[in-house]
């Protein structure tokens, strides 16, 4: 009996696949089971996951990849169907046997990039009964092993057993390595902006992604409205995003770039004499939003501005440079309280 739980669309790619099979191993994998911790690298063979099995007990659920220009953080749960004595016969046997992580181009198939895991799981001498990606740290480096922009997936491929019935299940979670990571890089010359400096006020305020969301360049204000300038909202248990209603643009501050380390500013290294060109940074990088903000940018700067930013009239009306000073680990919500350092232009 076909199991609900085998996606078709997934179990058709892996038939029209099937001639050309590709076999995922790392040196985490672990011996004596199906599967392990594969992490993938690059090859120019098609990659094709283990046919699913018919009949499945794994379960994966809230699969995602909030967009990023530097670091994918993937999220998600794989879990055992115990209601099913067609998937499971034996509940207190059953157990996962290995999950295997590959990154491929969408459009090919063909691996490229690396997968990152900070806590790999031993499934070997422990009884794994839910794996959670975020818990794992599953995550890559778009700055490592990638050859092209566009479209990409990571493929789990996840076996489980009970010592009667294999399970292997296989799942895609799409994500974008954006087209500026294939551009020509521009030099420092070409960094914004170009008038000469202009001078800023700082500010600390604390955040709360629940009851104070959103900041005012033009006030300073804070408030618990989820429109402003710059934005912040938890997407998921794990990320943290930051966006604006009002049409500012954001982009990590482009200092560490230009051979100088004095102004690598952080929360903890600040300008004495703060202005608008303490905070550089490439047009070409500017974007609406950041998908998981305090994951992405550590304890660099995030710059912002205005479509109405216009330095060279003199002004500096629409910039704000911004980093964390301190985080508090997020709530059963995923909710999260943080203290910014903001540096403003008189609007």
């Amino acid at each position: 009996m076909n199991s609900k739980f085998v996606t078709p669309l997934i179990f058709s790619s892996a038939l029209t696949l099937g001639a050309l099979s590709f076999v995922a191993c790392g040196e985490d994998s672990n011996p004596g089971f199906p599967g392990g911790q594969s992490t993938g690298n690059s090859s120019s063979s098609v990659y094709v996951p283990p046919e699913p099995t018919p009949t499945t007990a794994i379960v994966f659920s809230a699969l995602s990849a909030p967009p990023s220009l530097t670091k994918i953080v993937f999220d998600g749960t794989l879990t055992l169907d115990l209601s099913d004595s067609n998937t499971v016969m034996d509940i207190n046997a059953v157990r996962f046997t290995g999950v295997d992580f590959m990154i491929v181009k969408k459009e090919t198939q063909v691996p490229q990039g690396t997968v990152n895991i900070a806590q790999p799981r031993d499934y070997v001498n422990t009884l794994v009964s839910t794996v959670s990606l975020s818990e794992m740290g599953v995550t890559t480096d778009l700055d490592v092993g990638y050859t092209d922009c566009g479209e990409f997936e990571l493929i789990i491929t996840a076996y489980a057993d009970d010592g009667y019935v294999p399970s292997t299940s296989v799942a895609r979670i799409p994500f974008t390595r954006s087209e500026e990571k294939c551009k020509v890089p521009e030099s420092s010359s070409s960094a914004e902006p170009e008038a000469p400096g202009i001078p800023l006020t700082s500010v600390e305020l604390q955040f709360n992604t629940k009851i104070n969301r959103c900041f005012s360049a033009a006030t300073g204000a804070i408030s618990a409205d989820e429109t402003g300038d710059v934005c912040f909202k938890a997407t998921s248990s794990t990320a943290i995003g930051l966006y604006s209603t009002t049409g500012f643009k954001f982009a990590i501050y482009n200092n560490r770039n230009d051979g100088d380390d004095w102004n690598d500013w952080t929360p903890n290294w600040l300008p004495d004499v703060p202005q608008t060109t303490s905070f550089t940074y490439l047009s070409s990088s500017l974007q609406e939003t950041i998908g998981n903000f305090i994951s992405e940018i550590g304890e660099q700067f995030v710059v912002g501005v205005a479509p109405t930013y216009a330095p060279l009239t003199g002004s500096a009306a629409g910039f704000v440079a911004f980093g964390v000073k301190e985080s508090i680990p997020p709530d059963a919500n995923g909710n999260v309280t943080m203290t910014l350092i903001i540096y403003k232009a008189a609007q």
